[in-house]
């Protein structure tokens, strides 16, 4: 039995294990409760059996670790048995096998030639030649948003129309009839839908295929051919679905086709979950399949939360009948010992209890999860930094956030911008000194400034790295390390390929000693994560683009500086190591769905526990299956989605603390604002409630 199966499975584990007399099962309960250990259990006895594949589809990526792990440990390479997939992955290499199919039905006008596939940064590339010229126009005039968001939020409404199963058409339409405020701004969904229609024509044109059309040409089209299916039959005898409630109702449709074919199926069913819901998760529409399988059992018992933080879980889940006593507040809920007034005081108070954390026994083993709606620059910066000070190590997850955010990938971004001067693209003072200091060891931001000459504040750019000063306020070894990197820079080929040149730049440079890149694991991560972006934005450019590496380069590099959303690379994903810290958004962690002994809540007051983000061009509930079409969301609905948002929210984060949760809040947050959400209410209501149980009123 490997490491991480239980060793003492329960009767539903037992039961979940026996695919031959549960051979169809879906498997529902709350996170923690052993639901993936039984999941591999079952895996493990259809392994026994070599003639025999299965498939493990997860919602994305990084929930598939467990499974990679048992394998690993089994020393099974996937592939040979095993084939672990998320439905994206999979409609995209169905899609991209069986071509030809998809190209008999004559939906592209190039049917022929090979499609281009889309990435989310791609797809904003191409939305922006839709839209650009529309703002132009005066359209999306009652729009204050950056250019990024907007292209991003026309791609998901696409999006949505596929997963859910309606017509694209329909979007402008579903969200104007919800909506409800100022008359003027109903012209923006009909904007909304002029550049739905525009993109999508120029796909089909172009032979582009973003993923809605992945999804409509799966469902549509390559699911319903008989060779097709003949196919997929024989490709898997197993299914194993975990986290089922974070898919759209599009793959829940397509599962339940896929049933009666299959030897036996495992679907897991998270209960209260569903945090992808922005992404078109429906837990509704998971639920379905429960009546589909032959069986079904659910799961109580909590492997992670101790008894306390479980009794607290349950208290506030019903905090009107709850009788918390002053007890369980101290085992479970940790404060600051003083009144924390500004929010640098929150942050060295954090600092403060870690360190203590870390002093106990075994204190350094213990896994730290920070928590926040969200996570400014300046967070990220002060709390690492603070963190880095006491000697603990940290792992920041900032999902969807622009790749020049990084900063090592923003210092190849620019030490690119300066290797090919037929670009013109200008680098401010600076921007060129950071990229400096980050480059090259020992060298700090005045030095940095010495090196690139007079400072013009009339015209603070630079088109070229000068030529290094010489100065008795600059070591010899930082200018031939300057020199070193310029005369790099300058010799290098501009056809070569970006990704070519990031490989060399990092492998003969950076890495080097003498620069700060050597020996720094994150930085190499970084790089590659910029060299895969590339190589997935180039594919889709047009032929005579792809042809001309120089230009393929320089329209990458112009379409990063617009501030394009990163997609979302597996390494941002990977498990935390036991020394370190994780700092996280709220949601991101939940999707995660590791547990930590820790759990620090920050900004308690803030309305981001629970509120959406503003998204005025998109709305996931209005345009999920669950929505009445043509009715209108009020402000009660928004209560009603905000209070079930945090019930949610709380309960996930408990389900997945062992030990305790540091709940932390500053009278004015990190902009200087007030804030008095309802989080910090449920705490406020909470100790009320144990105070006058402790006064036995």
């Amino acid at each position: 039995m490997t490491g991480i199966l239980p060793q003492t499975p329960d009767e539903t584990q037992r039961n979940t294990t026996d695919y031959v007399d549960f051979p169809s099962l879906f498997l529902s309960g709350p996170a923690s409760s052993g639901k993936t250990s039984a999941s591999l259990l079952r895996l493990q006895n259809i392994l026994e059996n070599p003639q025999e594949s299965t498939l493990i589809l997860v919602p994305q990526r990084s929930l598939a670790e467990p499974f990679h792990q048992f394998l690993r440990e089994l020393g099974i390479a996937e592939g040979d048995q095993v084939s672990i997939q998320t439905m994206s992955s999979l409609v995209r290499r169905m899609i991209s096998l069986f071509w030809p199919i998809i190209a008999s039905h004559q939906v592209f006008e190039h049917p022929y030639e090979e499609p281009r596939f889309l990435t989310l940064e791609t797809s904003q590339y191409y939305m922006a030649k839709i839209v650009d010229p529309m703002i132009d126009q005066g359209r999306f005039n009652n729009i204050t948003l950056p250019l990024n968001r907007l292209y991003s939020q026309i791609i998901d409404n696409l999006n949505k129309s596929a997963l859910v199963g309606f017509p694209h058409t329909e979007i402008g339409q579903r969200l104007s009839s919800a909506f409800i405020g100022e008359a003027a701004r109903q012209n923006v969904f009909s904007d909304v839908q002029n550049a739905v229609d525009q993109f999508r024509g120029y796909c089909l044109q172009n032979n582009l295929v973003d993923y809605s059309l992945q999804v409509e040409l799966f469902c549509n089209i390559l699911w319903s051919n008989q060779t097709f299916q003949k196919y997929i039959t024989n490709q898997y005898d197993h299914l194993i679905y975990d986290n089922s409630e974070e898919d759209p109702p599009y793959v829940h449709n397509i599962i339940a086709q896929w049933l009666p074919s299959l030897k036996s199926t495992l679907i897991i069913h998270d209960d209260q979950a569903g945090y992808r819901s922005f992404l078109g998760a429906d837990p509704i529409s998971s639920l379905t399949l429960e009546k589909l399988c032959q069986q079904s059992l659910v799961t109580t018992r909590n492997y992670v939360s101790s008894e306390p933080i479980q009794e607290l879980r349950d208290c506030l889940r019903d905090l009107k009948n709850c009788q918390p006593t002053q007890g369980l507040i101290d085992k479970t809920i940790g404060f600051p010992e003083k009144r924390l007034c500004f929010f640098p005081e929150l942050l060295e108070e954090v600092t403060h209890e870690i360190e203590v954390i870390r002093a106990l026994p075994g204190g350094d083993q213990k896994k730290i999860a920070i928590l926040t709606p969200y996570i400014s620059d300046s967070l990220r910066f002060s709390l690492s930094h603070s963190l880095e000070t006491i000697g603990v190590q940290v792992s920041i997850q900032k999902p969807s956030s622009s790749l020049t955010q990084d900063p090592v990938i923003k210092t190849l971004i620019i030490l690119s911008k300066f290797a090919h001067p037929t670009w013109e693209i200008r680098v401010s003072y600076l921007d060129a000194a950071v990229a400096l200091t980050n480059a090259i060891e020992g060298l700090d931001l005045n030095r940095a400034h010495l090196l690139l000459g007079d400072f013009d504040q009339h015209n603070p750019y630079l088109t070229a790295l000068p030529e290094g000063v010489p100065s008795e306020r600059i070591p010899s070894d930082l200018i031939e390390r300057y020199t070193g990197l310029r005369d790099w820079l300058l010799s290098s080929d501009p056809a070569e390929p970006l990704h070519s040149f990031l490989s060399r730049l990092f492998g003969e440079v950076l890495s080097q000693a003498g620069f700060r890149f050597e020996g720094n694991t994150q930085s190499g991560t970084s790089t590659a994560v910029l060299m895969e972006s590339f190589r997935k934005f180039s594919i889709s450019l047009d032929r005579s683009l792809q042809e001309n590496q120089n230009l393929a380069s320089q329209a990458f590099i112009k379409a990063i500086d617009s501030g394009l959303i990163s997609a979302l690379y597996l390494s941002e994903w990977e498990v935390q190591p036991n020394n370190s810290v994780l700092i996280a958004p709220v949601m991101s962690y939940l999707m995660r769905n590791e547990p930590v002994d820790y759990q620090f809540w920050l900004n308690i007051g803030s309305q981001g526990w629970y509120e959406r983000l503003e998204q005025p061009l998109t709305h996931p509930i209005v345009l999920s299956r669950n929505w009445q079409t043509g009715k209108q969301w009020t402000a009660d609905d928004e209560l009603a989605y905000n209070q079930a948002n945090l019930q949610r929210t709380i309960s996930g984060l408990l389900l997945r603390c062992r030990e305790k949760v540091f709940a932390f809040t500053s009278d004015y947050n990190e902009a200087g604002v007030e804030e008095r959400g309802q989080l910090l209410t449920v705490f406020q209501n909470l100790f009320r409630k144990a105070l006058r149980s402790k006064n036995g009123r």
